[in-house]
C-alpha cells in the first residue's frame, strides 16, 4: 500500500511541472495547435509501443468509438479548458484552480463508479474546498475579479470533463490494456484536433515559432507528461480506489503553484499557502491507512 501511495506523491510533483511548460509552448504557439501537437506524439509512442510488442488487444467497434469518445472529451476539450484558463491566469493561478481536481473527481467516482468512501473522506473533501476558498481569495488580492473568474470558469470546465473521463475509463480496464486506451485516446483526439486545424484554425504554419526552449518545454509535456505520467495514473487506478487517488492531485496543485513561483516569480499571498495546508491537511485525512482497503492488499 505505501509503494502505491509513494509513487502516487511521486508523480503529482512531477505533473507539477507541467504548466510552466507549457506556458512556455503557448507564449510562442496558439493553444489549439499546441494541444494537437502534444496528443500526436504521446499517441504516437502508445500506438508504436503496441505495434513491436504485438500486444494489440482485439476489441469491439462499439468500445473502441467510446474510447476515442472519451478521448476527444478528456484530452481535447478539456485541455481547451485548462490550457485557456492558464493563458488567463498564469502559472500559480493554474496551479491554485487545480486543487479543484480532487474534488471534482472524487465526487465522480463516487457517483460514477459507486465507490463508498468512509467517514474520513468526508471530513477531507470540505477541508480540500476550504482550502480552495483560501487559495482563490488569495488570488484575488494579486489579480482582478475578472482574471480570476474567467480562470476558475474555464479550468473548473477542464477539470469536470477531465474527471468524468478519468472514472469512466475504469469500465475499459478488463477489456484492453492501458496503453491501449491511451493509444485510441490520445490518437484519437490528435486526429479531431488536426482535422480542425485544417478545417477551422490554419495555426499549422506557426509550428516554426518554437524556439529551443518551447521545444523542450513541448517535448516534456509530450513524452513525460502525456506518457508516462499518464500511463502510470491509469496503472495506479489498478490499486488506488479513483476517489482516493484524486485526492493526491492536491499535491500537483502545490508543486505547479510552487514551480510558477519560482520560474516565472509569480505572486503568492499568505492565504494561498494556507489554503495549501488544508488541502495537504484533506489529502493526509482521505488517505488514512486504514480508511478503505487498496485492491494490492485485499
Amino acid at each position: 500500500m505505501k509503494f502505491y501511495l509513494l509513487i502516487a506523491v511521486i508523480l503529482q510533483v512531477v505533473w507539477g511541472l507541467v504548466p510552466s511548460a507549457s506556458q512556455f509552448v503557448i507564449d510562442e504557439i496558439p493553444v489549439e495547435l499546441y494541444i494537437a501537437l502534444r496528443w500526436s506524439i504521446s499517441g504516437f509512442i502508445f500506438a508504436i509501443y503496441l505495434f513491436l510488442t504485438k500486444s494489440w488487444q482485439k476489441i469491439s467497434l462499439s468500445d473502441f468509438l467510446w474510447v476515442a469518445f472519451l478521448g476527444v472529451l478528456g484530452y481535447g476539450l478539456a485541455s481547451l479548458g485548462t490550457l485557456y484558463g492558464l493563458k488567463v491566469g498564469g502559472v500559480s493561478n493554474f496551479g491554485l484552480m487545480s486543487s479543484l481536481g480532487p474534488v471534482i473527481s472524487s465526487v465522480a467516482a463516487i457517483f460514477i463508479l459507486k465507490e463508498k468512501p468512509n467517514r474520513l473522506f468526508y471530513f477531507a473533501l470540505p477541508v480540500v474546498v476550504l482550502g480552495l476558498v483560501c487559495l482563490i481569495y488569495g488570488k484575488f488580492e494579486v489579480s482582478t475579479l475578472r482574471i480570476a473568474g474567467l480562470s476558475a470558469m474555464l479550468i473548473l470546465g477542464g477539470y469536470t470533463l477531465e474527471a468524468i473521463v478519468f472514472v469512466s475509463s475504469k469500465r475499459f480496464k478488463p477489456k484492453m490494456s492501458t496503453f491501449q486506451y491511451l493509444a485510441i485516446a490520445q490518437g484519437s483526439t490528435a486526429i479531431v484536433l488536426w482535422f480542425s486545424q485544417a478545417a477551422f484554425f490554419h495555426q499549422t504554419s506557426e509550428i516554426q515559432n518554437l524556439r529551443w526552449h518551447g521545444i523542450l518545454a513541448a517535448s516534456f509535456v509530450s513524452i513525460v507528461a502525456c506518457v508516462f505520467c499518464y500511463a502510470v495514473l491509469y496503472w495506479l487506478l489498478n490499486h488506488i480506489d479513483g476517489h482516493r487517488l484524486a485526492l493526491f492531485e492536491g499535491l500537483h496543485a502545490l508543486s505547479s503553484t510552487a514551480f510558477g513561483y519560482l520560474i516565472f516569480r509569480e505572486p503568492l499571498r499568505p492565504l494561498m499557502l494556507i489554503g495549501g495546508l488544508f488541502i495537504l491537511a484533506g489529502l493526509v485525512a482521505g488517505n488514512w491507512p486504514k480508511s478503505t482497503q487498496i485492491d494490492g492488499d485485499q
